[in-house]
């Protein structure tokens, strides 16, 4: 049976270990971790949402994985404040920005190191918003709400640590 492992993110021909119908126990030949599909066909651990980044740093590909796996099993409003602080992470790594500042400096400390350009700037803002939403007020966030904060990080860290490996032999 194909899955997406929810352990490792990986697509794979998952082995049947057992079954008893309708659950199946099924064990990723990736990682060896373990899933389970349901009468309904969902498979959980469900799989993290967006993808896999190259060249993270630790603390950033934890802080990923996290808001990943959130978003994930419907935890929207977590998946946002996780992605908020993604950039936090971000700006003290490659930005020189200090820990414990304001999050606006933050992005201005991106924006300044010319990480954030001025065409990346609105979708940069519209990223801050809905961290500051997801963190300080009452509504929780949706499903699209997060995704959309999911993919607008997910091509800022592909922008900062994968694609500059691809320009090295």
């Amino acid at each position: 049976m194909v899955i997406t492992c929810g352990n490792c993110g990986v697509r794979v021909e998952a082995v049947t270990k057992a079954q008893t119908p309708p659950i199946f126990w099924l064990q990723c030949p990736s990682c060896g971790d373990g899933s389970v599909r349901v009468k309904s066909g969902v498979v959980y651990p469900p799989a993290p949402a967006g993808g896999t980044i190259k060249n993270l740093p630790d603390d950033v590909a934890k802080a990923w994985r996290e808001a990943r796996t959130a978003h994930a099993v419907a935890a929207y409003t977590a998946a946002e404040m996780m992605l908020r602080k993604i950039l936090m992470h971000v700006a003290v790594d490659v930005a020189g920005s200090k820990s414990g500042e304001q999050f606006l400096s933050y992005v201005d400390d991106l924006e300044g190191a010319g990480y954030i350009t001025p065409g990346l700037k609105p979708v940069i803002d519209k990223l801050r918003r809905r961290g500051n939403i997801a963190n300080h007020e009452l509504p929780a966030s949706t499903e699209d709400d997060s995704l959309t904060t999911l993919t607008i990080t997910e091509y800022l860290l592909r922008g900062i640590y994968e694609m500059p490996g691809l320009a090295t032999p």
